[in-house]
């Protein structure tokens, strides 16, 4: 692609003047496809040429996304069996129990509500 080219202006330019924001900056177009590829096992430095061959470049980035989707699903289903422990390892050492019938509650309304059908 020449260099006069608008798209290639607008991914491998920088402003000159202008401020940045306070807290977090917004990404730029290039640095959201430089995470993506370092998601998929692209190298970030030969993209560009590996792009060149359609055909190939087409089956790698169906290949790595496949493996990056099943990655990210196995990541999200490990998180929540880890937050799942956490809270029955929670439920299991917290609680109020009443003093007749052993009973356990969570909260001490439970436990008061319960109270008063023993009486």
């Amino acid at each position: 692609m020449p260099d006069t080219r608008l798209p290639k202006k607008a991914f491998y330019s920088e402003l000159k003047l202008g401020k940045r924001s306070r807290g977090g900056q917004f990404k730029r177009s290039k640095d959201c496809l430089k995470a993506n590829l370092k998601n998929c096992d692209i190298s970030v430095d030969t993209w560009e040429q590996d792009a060149c061959d359609r055909e190939q470049w087409r089956k790698m980035i169906h290949n790595d996304a496949a493996k990056f989707e099943a990655n990210h699903i196995l990541q999200a289903k490990q998180k929540r069996a880890q937050r799942k422990s956490r809270q029955n390892q929670a439920l299991g050492q917290t609680g109020i129990q009443c003093h007749e019938c052993r009973k356990t509650f969570l909260a001490k309304i439970g436990l008061y509500s319960h109270i008063r059908t023993h009486n």
